[in-house]
């Protein structure tokens, strides 16, 4: 990521798209990444959701501790680490961006077409609170299937089994499968 669109979702702010995590005080576990990707992931909106560690709520950039040893941070680890703790695995682009003084862990989620959780059964999605600033709440199996169903990804019309063009309708109930063979029974 060149510097200046990282300057760009900086001064944007959080959104549901963009999430800001210090670690000025404390270093965000490893498994707070998981759960922080799970999250933007399961967001409404489609295209590109933005994990920027190292910066505060306000935007100011604190720095993003070394994760790997020798005082530097992997991406293609901090990529696997993310994609072994989520369910299904969640393929992720993590990137360490140079700032002015300090770097920022740019990960890069995109908002998954079915529902992903953390490896230990935690789902997350990234919408606005009670107090109108997006943030992690719950996502609960009937926001799932309504997410799904908003994005036409869900589809509960019948399935067309008859031939069509006799005058037909097309469509009729399918006959009840015996579990001993591959077809259905006639």
């Amino acid at each position: 990521m060149a510097p200046a669109r990282l300057r760009a979702l900086l001064e944007g702010g959080e959104t549901l798209a963009v999430e800001f995590k210090s670690e000025a005080t404390v270093p965000r576990p490893d498994r707070e990444l998981a759960e922080n990707a799970v999250c933007l992931a399961n967001r409404s909106d489609e295209g590109h959701g933005w994990l920027l560690i190292g910066v505060e709520d306000a935007g100011r950039v604190s720095g993003a501790r070394p994760r790997h040893e020798a005082g530097r941070t992997d991406s293609l680890r901090v990529q696997a680490l993310i994609a072994n703790r989520t369910l299904p695995s969640l393929p992720t682009r993590a990137e360490v961006v140079p700032g002015d003084e300090q770097d920022v862990l740019v990960i890069e989620v995109l908002s998954a077409r079915q529902p992903v959780g953390t490896a230990d059964g935690r789902y997350m999605r990234r919408a606005r609170g009670g107090d109108g600033q997006p943030g992690c709440l719950p996502f609960y199996f009937r926001a799932m299937q309504g997410l799904q169903g908003d994005h036409g990804w869900l589809d509960y019309s019948p399935i067309a089994v008859g031939p069509l063009g006799d005058g037909s309708a097309g469509v009729r109930s399918l006959p009840p499968r015996d579990p001993r063979k591959s077809t259905p029974q006639e």
